[in-house]
C-alpha cells in the first residue's frame, strides 16, 4: 500500500504543479495588462482575428477582459501568484511525501470545494464539474491516508 500511496501522491503532485503552471501564466498575462499600452495591444491583437463573427461567447468573454480595469489586472494577477504559491508549496510537499503536505492539501483542497461548487451552480461547464470531482476525489484519498497515519 506505501507503494501504491506514494504513485498516488506523486500523481496529485503533478496534478497541483499543472494548475501552479496555468495560474502562473495567468499572472504573468494580467500583469502584463496592467499597462495600458499593453492593452491597446492586445485590444488591437484581438481586433484583427477572426473571432468577430459567430463566436458570441468569445466575443463577450474579449469584451468583459477589455472592460477590466488595470486595478482588477492587478487583483487576478495577485491572487494568481498567491494560488500558484499554494499549489507549488502542496505539490512539492506531497512529491517528497512530507505528512504535513498531506494536512495542508486536504485543508486547502476542501475550503475551495464550496466557491468551486458556487461557480459550477453559475456558470456550469463540464470542465468545472470535472475539475471539481478530481478535487474531492484528492480529498477523501487524503483523508484517508491522514486519518490512518500514512
Amino acid at each position: 500500500m506505501a507503494e501504491h500511496s506514494g504513485a498516488a501522491l506523486r500523481a496529485i503532485a503533478i496534478y497541483k504543479f499543472a494548475k501552479a503552471a496555468v495560474l502562473l501564466v495567468l499572472a504573468t498575462v494580467a500583469f502584463r495588462l496592467v499597462h495600458a499600452a499593453s492593452l491597446e495591444h492586445f485590444a488591437d491583437w484581438i481586433a484583427q482575428l477572426p473571432i468577430r463573427s459567430g463566436h458570441g461567447i468569445v466575443i463577450r468573454w474579449v469584451d468583459a477582459l477589455l472592460g477590466l480595469t488595470q486595478r482588477k489586472f492587478e487583483l487576478i494577477g495577485i491572487g494568481a501568484s498567491i494560488y500558484a504559491a499554494l499549489f507549488l508549496v502542496e505539490g512539492w510537499g506531497l512529491w517528497r511525501r512530507k505528512r504535513w503536505a498531506e494536512y495542508l492539501t486536504v485543508f486547502a483542497t476542501a475550503s475551495l470545494i464550496p466557491f468551486e461548487a458556487w461557480e459550477i451552480y453559475h456558470h456550469f461547464t463540464w470542465l468545472k464539474v470535472l475539475a471539481l470531482a478530481v478535487n474531492v476525489a484528492i480529498v477523501i484519498y487524503l483523508w484517508r491516508i491522514v486519518r490512518r497515519g500514512g
